[in-house]
């Protein structure tokens, strides 16, 4: 947003005359929840965030979206683009109706010194991820802090034998009705999450992800996943001074189909158009946005969307730079998040029973169970 009112201000400086109101909220699940609302009542706003979800698909097919693959053919731009940013926001049906913001990739950050301490590297495979938390809760550290109060952290770890062991095939036939929960990979991967909850912090599952992050930058937790959305966090400049910290990315599985590089990355949550406004006043300030917002929001340390050319890098962190190193050898497949693919009330029913699953509550099968009921009780 900081940037997107950078590019704002220099098109009106320009010429321009385009006031950028923004309208915020404190969580997802209530931003979600006012979008559907003000839509529903012929309110829509006239740019808005929008993930690539079956609701997307619905809006869509309404002709309540703007097309952003011929607005970008129209003005030049579509290859300017890394194909893993713009074509996260492609719905199930192939169509793209946001642009990304931002290029993001995932991994779980771990304290140096409590690694160190415990006699443990940063682990290759999940096996190995298991055997590191056991270690680090042997030698009284709590070995994984999580916001799973935001339900999506778990959602992801829940994914991880899933992508493993199939790519994407095994999310996109949960959603087509071809495979359920307690075939192979659903259940590898409800197995995985019952033994990993048990080095989850306390209260885990009340946790948001910003009281769980600073968990972790306060010293009270060995690992925590987030994305580099959070990177100036661990910045030398920001980072707690007595705070050692590295990363790791998704670890592999035996017999693994995806690559040790191939984990989450992706364009995040897209700028989608009210095609009721999309005039040629607008189309010129969306041109001006596509065509220099990248290099801005690159300067601010970031992951671009689009692709950014720069001599000097003495001004970046050499933790940011590290990780566009990462980012510029990204295989060709990454993982799609479950909350994008699958029905909305499919999520819910996870969301609902993976606490249960992690503290021990609920076992695997029951929750296979109870998520392949909610699939059939949703399958077109």
């Amino acid at each position: 947003m900081v940037t997107l009112q950078e590019i704002t201000d220099e098109y009106n400086a320009q010429g321009g005359n385009i006031k950028l109101v923004i309208d915020s909220n404190a969580d997802r699940s209530s931003y979600d929840q006012k979008l559907r609302t003000m839509i529903a009542g012929g309110q829509m706003p006239d740019m808005f965030d929008l993930d690539a979800t079956p609701y997307a698909v619905e809006l869509g097919e309404q002709g309540m979206l703007a097309d952003m693959d011929a607005f970008l053919e129209e003005i030049g731009e579509k290859d300017s683009y890394i194909p893993l940013a713009l074509n996260y926001g492609r719905t199930s049906d192939g169509k793209l109706y946001t642009l990304p913001l931002e290029l993001s990739t995932e991994m779980i950050w771990y304290n140096t010194d409590m690694f160190a301490d415990a006699g443990v590297e940063a682990p290759k495979t999940l096996d190995d991820l298991l055997a590191v938390c056991k270690a680090l809760q042997d030698k009284g550290y709590t070995p994984f802090g999580i916001g799973g109060g935001d339900g999506w952290p778990l959602l992801r770890l829940l994914a991880t034998y899933p992508f493993r062991m199939t790519g994407n095939d095994f999310l996109n036939q949960l959603a087509s009705g071809e495979a359920k929960m307690t075939d192979a990979a659903g259940t590898a991967a409800c197995e995985f999450m019952a033994e990993i909850g048990s080095y989850f912090q306390p209260g885990f599952s009340t946790t948001d992800v910003a009281t769980g992050l600073n968990l972790f930058l306060g010293g009270k937790c060995a690992m925590y996943p987030t994305g580099t959305w959070e990177l100036n966090y661990f910045t030398d400049e920001n980072r707690p001074e007595e705070l050692n910290v590295s990363y790791f990315y998704m670890p592999v599985c035996d017999g693994a189909v995806t690559k040790p590089n191939e984990y989450w990355a992706f364009g995040g949550i897209g700028l989608a158009v009210n095609p009721n406004v999309f005039d040629n006043q607008y189309k010129d300030y969306l041109t001006f946005i596509v065509k220099n917002y990248s290099p801005a929001y690159f300067a601010h340390q970031h992951l671009a969307p689009q692709k950014v050319e720069t001599d000097n890098t003495s001004m970046f962190d050499p933790l940011f730079l590290q990780v566009m190193d990462d980012t510029a050898k990204i295989g060709d497949t990454a993982a799609r998040p479950w909350d994008v693919v699958l029905n909305e009330d499919v999520i819910a029913t996870i969301n609902d029973n993976l606490p249960g699953l992690c503290m021990g509550e609920e076992s695997p099968e029951d929750f296979a169970a109870a998520v392949d009921e909610a699939l059939e009780a949703n399958a077109k």
